[in-house]
């Protein structure tokens, strides 16, 4: 076993992390760290992929103060037994659940959110009483080596280690007998995550991502949407799991939606690839791919590229069988695509696979209670994008090929904890129909109690 299993099982056995006041010490002592350590968060952040820092506090360091002070907040009231209704057939006794730790547990986090994508779960682990082993990803190694300082001056006992290396390293760490793994990525890399978890039956939670659609009709806000559509397609660079893939706009209102979107980008970014703000691709590999879905439709706005910067862009009359509309774009270029009508559009949808994130722009209640009923998706924006994982209140997770478990708040602390189920019955009744010999008075007792 690797020292990093072994340091994490030996802390949990002290038992420590079972005292709610030893977590939220814990949180307390995160909190505070991030705060003193806030310019040095931005800087690793603008080295490894030059996000702003407005943008990195906004998408990073402020969302995980924000997660923290949340589950600093209730912590108290979700680890209390939870109690629930008992049938009469078990009379006398009382039913309650247990929320209790897994113990080590392994958090595999990606590039595009380096920070908050590490920490995030890691509070929900720490908060539900596990140890964690973070491995997060080196192609951005300067926030990797700063969760490595973190993990170190925070729980210098190895209540949580960050662990550096290579894809090597994370398939060793998979391999041991940790309680859960939790992973953040794409499908691809998802579905090696489950084949070697399997190996020692580990639960997983997968956070992937997929083509998350934008719907625009008739009766939307035309210049707010493509406003919002925009702000959530430029945050990252567009390397965002739940960023807007591809917009379907009401084909009567098509060429209208699309000069907003192009005002809306040249507002957000008016040097185009130059804009000081825009967040750089993480790689040369990323910026081929995105160079390589340009003939995919009409450019209407972008197309072009400056060091590791990509200029925002607009493919207008993309078809569904372009290279875009193939994969998840994971970068600043937005698809438009129309339709004419909500039966042609909802079957069109319902055969994709299941996305992360759904918007929906629109002033028709009838057609968004449609759309919230008809398909599956892991989380929905109405009028606006990316905003709804912004809340501790609202679990976030995907569903099919987008991922698997929940997170976030109380649903995060669930998801890292086991649901233990307990029956304490009574002493001083004890009915014995249950009891041999079985006869046909006791079998109609039963069938009383049992229907």
């Amino acid at each position: 076993m690797s020292l990093f299993f072994e340091k994490a099982q030996a802390f949990f056995e002290t038992g420590k992390t079972l005292d709610v006041d030893f977590r939220l010490q814990m949180l307390e002592s995160l909190y505070a760290w991030i705060q003193t350590h806030q310019s040095e968060i931005e800087k690793a952040l603008f080295q490894d992929l030059s996000k702003s820092g407005f943008e990195a506090f906004m998408t990073e360091i402020g969302i995980a103060l924000s997660e923290i002070s949340h589950v600093k907040k209730h912590l108290k009231k979700w680890v209390q037994k939870e109690k629930v209704k008992t049938p009469i057939s078990l009379f006398p006794a009382k039913s309650y659940k247990l929320y209790r730790p897994y113990g080590p547990v392994l958090i595999l986090s990606p590039w595009n959110y380096p920070f908050l994508l590490a920490v995030e779960p890691l509070v929900s682990a720490i908060a539900a009483g596990n140890t964690a082993v973070v491995k997060p990803s080196l192609k951005t190694p300067h926030v990797a080596d700063l969760l490595l300082k973190l993990a170190l001056e925070v729980f210098p006992d190895a209540e949580v280690q960050v662990a550096l290396g290579d894809h090597a390293l994370a398939d060793a760490l998979m391999a041991e007998p940790f309680q859960f793994i939790f992973f953040t990525g794409s499908p691809r890399i998802g579905h090696h995550v489950m084949e070697i978890a399997s190996k020692n039956l580990t639960p997983v939670v997968l956070e992937l991502g997929g083509k998350s659609p934008c719907v625009v009709d008739e009766s939307a806000d035309l210049e707010l949407s493509a406003k919002r559509i925009a702000f959530g397609k430029l945050i990252n660079a567009g390397q965002t799991c739940v960023a807007p893939d591809f917009v379907l706009v009401q084909k009567k209102v098509q060429r209208r939606f699309e000069e907003f979107l192009v005002k809306a980008f040249k507002t957000f970014a008016p040097q185009g690839a130059e804009t000081e703000s825009l967040p750089s691709i993480v790689d040369d590999a990323h910026l081929n791919r995105l160079q390589n879905f340009l003939p995919s439709g009409e450019v209407l706005l972008g197309g072009s590229s400056f060091g590791k910067k990509f200029a925002p862009t607009v493919l207008s009359d993309v078809s569904w069988d372009s290279p875009v509309m193939q994969e998840e774009i994971f970068g600043p270029i937005l698809p438009v695509l129309s339709y004419d009508s909500e039966e042609e559009l909802l079957k069109r949808l319902n055969r994709l696979p299941r996305p992360l994130a759904f918007y929906i722009f629109s002033g028709n209640k009838r057609w968004i209670r449609r759309v919230q009923k008809e398909l599956h998706f892991g989380g929905m924006c109405v009028n606006d994008t990316l905003m709804h994982i912004a809340s501790s209140e609202l679990p976030f997770g995907g569903v099919g090929n987008s991922g698997m478990g929940r997170y976030h708040g109380e649903a995060g602390f669930k998801t890292f904890s086991h649901e233990e189920s307990v029956l304490e019955r009574g002493t001083w009744l004890d009915l014995d129909f249950r009891y041999p010999p079985f006869t046909d008075a006791k079998k109609k007792l039963v069938q009383f109690f049992l229907k």
